[in-house]
């Protein structure tokens, strides 16, 4: 397990080396399936003083490079993975800044008794959402449109 983590933090480090990106691996991790149907889980997480480029937009190139990364690893190691690949904790940020905005959305939203809009395009915000928010029975939580106009609606439940 080690020397197969070894590879695979060397097939990243090379990647960002030849793309021109100084990357330092701060963190990386490769949990075992824990059910049959899933894939083995590798959490890497990347400190790189280019992190605005290599993150885009909204995470888009970061989520390309994710992709590219899983490919490559596959393509070298043979192994298939479920890549959750984050740089300078951008993923981890958001995902806390989205669960915060869940929770007061939802307080809002059953105070004042009207459903409010979260214009969350990308499956990963969602999906923040929709977790943070299961265990609460006083609101309602739905994914609404297509492709890029999808978005969340939170609703009281009112009895």
């Amino acid at each position: 397990m080690k020397e197969e983590l070894k590879n695979i933090e060397d097939i990243i480090v090379d990647f960002f080396n030849r793309a021109g990106f100084s990357a330092e691996i701060k963190h990386i991790s490769l949990k075992g399936k824990e059910k049959e149907d899933e894939l083995p889980l590798l959490t890497v997480n990347i400190k790189t003083l280019e992190a605005q480029m290599l993150i885009g937009k909204q995470g888009l190139v970061l989520a390309d490079i994710q992709l590219l990364l899983r490919k490559l690893i596959k393509k070298n190691t043979e192994q298939e993975i479920f890549l959750n690949l984050d740089i300078d904790n951008y993923k981890k940020n958001k995902e806390n800044y989205l669960r915060e905005l869940a929770q007061e959305t939802a307080d809002k939203v059953v105070t004042i008794g009207v459903s409010k809009e979260l214009p969350l395009s990308s499956p990963f915000d969602r999906r923040v959402v929709h977790t943070e928010l299961a265990n609460r029975l006083d609101v309602k939580v739905e994914s609404v449109g297509v492709g890029e106009d999808r978005k969340i609606i939170i609703s009281p439940i009112i009895e």
